[in-house]
């Protein structure tokens, strides 16, 4: 079994990633309907094909452009003019010039270094924005594609369950040609095969429906989709305990992108507000020049150097409400950052006291479908022999298939809570290299 997928069953509580990404293609991965298809091949394929992805990664070429474009203004300008002119004024005159002009801001109180610092910290945000789109992402195709699984394990329950409920009939049938059984027996028994169908048939209906979920969700028409492959389920934690829950909220905290996005552009929203503040203050240039222009014959040169001192005025307050925006603005920054980090809490909570639950629930369903089992096996035996009834036949059967329903459901409940753990957590599914993507 890969490494990943035992990273993935294991389900330790803070371990390894659901999914590495060492196995991801340097290009966008292809999908073969006869080959069944893994998580993360599903996972890869989504976000090299899911326009979310796409439109992150176009946000963040835009910014890289803009750190560029604040990287600029910390350099000198140099310009190059060439003119030609001809005049006729009873004679024509004809003129030739040649200009070249460099300038360089020695002093602005840190103004462009603080809108470069600002471009620096929108560009992280957008790649912490980039990171949490993919992480969601990531975390609907793992809950979409366990939840399929979990579907076809309840087909396959019931088929179980068909095949128990066809040999009561069996049972009930050969009784009844010898005299033993009654009428109500087989009737009983009938009745109970057909409710076995009927749930079959849904099961059938919700596989196919989840299907489709995973199809769409991936980027595929749903007669697309491969077969998906099986998981072995290897080692589940018997429990977590409430020691762990602090811990996890100090990760959560520290890992998950949105936080690091919020605080990228609570330090954008800071700069912002020191250039604001430096735009009231002078600027100090220094420039040169050198040109050359012919006329008629005649060569003229000339140069220069200068210094310039740019003092603002801010006559109508433009440049004070400006200070205010920005000071607004990081107030509602530092208030949104605060919410997220509340919403974050919230979620690993949920998510904590879900996966306990869900792990109990293994161990109970695990112990009752092994009573269940035997209690089947006892009362069928017992009808054969005349010892008791079909009804208690049928109830026992009827216990042991919502037994096996029951940890057929509970399995693929604790996978898919480890998953919203991991998720609430902050921990990277995949890591994605192809085309569009960045290393984070």
């Amino acid at each position: 079994m890969s490494v990943s997928k035992k990273c993935f069953l294991t389900l330790w509580l803070i371990g390894c990633p659901l999914v590495y990404a060492e196995n991801i293609n340097s290009s966008c991965p292809s999908l073969n309907k006869n080959t069944p298809l893994s998580l993360n091949q599903a996972i890869s394929y989504t976000l090299c094909h899911n326009p979310d992805t796409q439109q992150q990664w176009a946000q963040l070429q835009s910014q890289e452009a803009a750190v560029t474009i604040a990287q600029s203004n910390l350099y000198p300008t140099l310009s190059l003019q060439g003119s030609a002119s001809s005049s006729h004024n009873q004679q024509t005159q004809n003129s030739l010039g040649l200009q070249a002009r460099a300038s360089y801001v020695l002093f602005d109180f840190g103004q462009r270094q603080a809108n470069k610092t600002q471009a620096l910290a929108l560009l992280q945000q957008a790649q912490w924005n980039q990171q949490s789109t993919l992480a969601d992402l990531s975390h609907q195709v793992v809950s979409a594609y366990l939840t399929v699984l979990q579907t076809q394990g309840q087909i396959e329950v019931s088929q179980q369950n068909l095949q128990a409920n066809q040999k009561s009939l069996d049972s009930a049938e050969a009784r009844f040609k010898v005299g033993t059984a009654t009428p109500l027996d087989v009737l009983q028994a009938k009745s109970a095969l057909a409710q076995t169908r009927l749930t079959l048939v849904k099961a059938k209906s919700d596989y196919a429906a989840q299907r489709g979920r995973l199809a769409l969700l991936i980027g595929l028409i749903p007669t697309e989709l491969a077969e998906l492959q099986a998981i072995d389920f290897e080692s589940i934690p018997a429990t977590i305990t409430q020691d762990d829950l602090t811990q996890l909220l100090q990760q959560a905290a520290q890992q998950r992108p949105e936080i690091k996005a919020a605080k990228a552009n609570l330090q954008a929203t800071e700069q912002a507000l020191i250039s604001a503040k430096t735009t009231l203050k002078p600027t100090i240039s220094l420039s040169a020049a050198t040109g050359w222009q012919q006329t008629e014959g005649s060569n003229n040169q000339n140069s220069s150097i200068g210094l310039s001192i740019d003092m603002p005025f801010d006559i109508g307050g433009g440049i004070q409400a400006k200070i205010k925006q920005s000071e607004a603005q990081k107030t509602q920054q530092e208030i949104s950052m605060q919410r997220n980090l509340q919403q974050i809490y919230q979620e690993v909570w949920q998510a904590f006291y879900q996966l306990q639950a869900a792990i109990e629930t293994v161990t109970a369903s695990n112990e009752g479908l092994s009573s269940s089992a035997q209690a089947a096996k006892v009362a069928l035996a017992r009808y054969e022999l005349g010892l008791s009834t079909m009804l208690d036949v049928l109830n026992a059967q009827s216990q042991e298939a919502s037994s096996r329903q029951q940890v057929a459901k509970a399995q693929y409940d604790a996978l898919i809570a480890r998953n919203n753990l991991n998720f609430s957590l902050g921990q990277t599914l995949v890591t994605p290299t192809a085309q569009g993507y960045v290393q984070p």
